[in-house]
């Protein structure tokens, strides 16, 4: 039986932008997935290998009579952004050994954030193997809390609260991660994304101390260490580093930790693999607090260190915090510096007087419309040629960085008693800054019941689900976007 949209789908979107043309190219999918009212979504798989855009697809002859039915172009509305999930302003600080009875996290949602700075500060066990039962608990009930708020969290270890105290020995440390592993894992989707910290003054790795110290024959080793226990413990998770110099000390060409190589950095070609260069980003904690950040970038080439980071940001996420006014954090040097690194969050609590300087100065808003990805929806197009359908939707990234959590993205077709969900095979990830990417999937009519659809559009799913930045298309009960509805579909 041959299914088509009917032609009196043409004559509604005709006062409402539709545009009649014949003969585009049209590309066929043999068997895409039919999904019933019940049927459950696929679930994020960050591992999950995506085919090739052309696979099982297949061109019509330039003969068949194919139309464009629908053509349409959307507003664009950057405030939709802000309560998009893995970017943005975030909410500090909310340790997680810290024991409440009512959940602090919805109060996160509270202050306008989706993001907040959550650690474990382990300096009351600095010299106890084992952890007691009553603190794991209390981690997992805030890990559950912040998953039930809607909250996202920005996890990091540490051992200090100040420049000399002591670092906790290789052994203690790596046992610690290894009781906190099940329930850390147990509860990942709750970590958008893990800083390194565990050694160093507020887990920031400066001032060593111990095994770590470069006095220590195997510190490079002792080091290396925590970085590959994270790895381990978040295989799916980027590792954000405080600064790149020990990146390339740790992982490039560097025998010293200010030594200029390469080594390290992220290549196209390892991108997104498990290769772990390709899984540490970069944190910086001191946001243009001088000309080298406080260290961040070693003073031998600022120049260098400052386009490593630069590259790596392409395929990993950056972000951080300032830590002292300067007169380098104007607003124009401000969003001059977050678009050149590709900055995908920031304490928006702390430095208060930077905070309220952008906000004097006009930038705050722009900042926290920015950060991270900024999806926005172009055009969609729909062709058929009588039994096949193409849909093709055009999105462009007008954000500071593309987005660093994977996630599944589906067509889906709803007429309210019957849903049919069509995999959209693109990295999510590969949304780079002020690239437009079309999504494209076609559809078997002859598989979809006749009926009124409409079209959503379905970028991750609970608390990482993605709106896109335009009015009127986030629908909030599916957590999709409603691209387009009065499709209809019959014999």
């Amino acid at each position: 039986m041959i299914r088509k949209i009917s032609l009196a789908l043409c004559f509604v979107f005709l006062y409402s932008g539709c545009e009649l043309t014949s003969k585009p190219k049209m590309v066929y999918v043999e068997n895409p997935p039919i999904v019933d009212e019940n049927q459950t979504l696929p679930p994020e798989d960050e591992n999950q290998t995506l085919p090739p855009e052309d696979e099982n697809q297949t061109l019509p002859s330039e003969d068949e009579d194919i139309e464009v039915v629908i053509k349409e172009s959307y507003r664009e509305d950057a405030s939709v952004n802000i309560d998009n999930p893995d970017r943005g302003l975030y909410d500090s600080n909310y340790d997680l050994n810290i024991e409440e009875e009512y959940n602090r996290f919805e109060d996160v949602r509270k202050n306008g954030y989706t993001l907040a700075y959550a650690p474990i500060d382990l300096e009351d066990y600095l010299t106890t193997d084992k952890l007691p039962d009553k603190l794991l608990k209390t981690i997992e009930k805030n890990l559950s809390d912040a998953s039930s708020a809607g909250v996202n969290l920005i996890f990091r270890v540490k051992y200090s609260s100040a420049v000399g105290q002591d670092d906790p020995t290789k052994e203690i440390a790596i046992s610690h991660l290894n009781q906190l592993k099940a329930i850390l894992q147990k509860h990942k989707d709750s970590i958008s994304v893990v800083q390194a910290g565990v050694i160093g003054a507020w887990g920031e790795w400066h001032d060593l101390t111990g095994d770590y110290a470069d006095t220590d024959a195997n510190y490079k080793e002792n080091r290396r260490a925590i970085i590959d226990k994270l790895i381990e413990i978040f295989p799916d998770k980027y590792i954000q580093i405080r600064t790149p110099m020990h990146k390339e000390l740790l992982y490039g060409d560097a025998k010293n930790y200010e030594d200029i190589g390469s080594g390290g950095k992220i290549t196209p070609s390892i991108a997104f693999s498990n290769d772990t260069r390709a899984k540490i980003g970069h944190h910086n904690d001191c946001f243009l607090a001088d000309d080298t950040d406080r260290g961040t970038y070693a003073s031998n080439d600022i120049n260098f260190w400052q386009k490593y980071v630069i590259n790596d940001t392409k395929f990993a996420p950056v972000g951080g915090e300032t830590c002292r006014d300067s007169s380098y954090l104007s607003c124009d040097n401000t969003l001059s510096q977050m678009k050149r690194y590709q900055y995908s969050y920031m304490n928006g609590v702390f430095k208060k007087g930077v905070i309220d300087r952008w906000k004097d100065e006009k930038c705050y808003q722009t900042i926290r419309e920015n950060l991270g990805y900024r999806l926005v929806a172009k055009e969609l197009s729909i062709t058929h040629d009588h039994r096949y359908m193409k849909i093709k939707l055009s999105v462009q990234n007008r954000g500071f960085a593309s987005p660093y959590i994977k996630s599944n993205m589906n067509f889906i077709l709803d007429s309210g008693s019957k849903k049919y969900t069509y995999h959209i095979p693109v990295d999510s990830r590969t949304l780079y800054v002020n690239e437009t990417k079309e999504l494209i999937q076609g559809v078997d009519m002859s598989r979809i019941e006749s009926g009124e659809y409409c079209l959503y559009l379905q970028i991750g799913s609970k608390n990482s689900a993605i709106k896109l930045s335009n009015k009127n298309l986030w629908d909030s009960k599916t957590k999709t976007n409603r691209l387009k509805c009065d499709i209809v579909i019959d014999d």
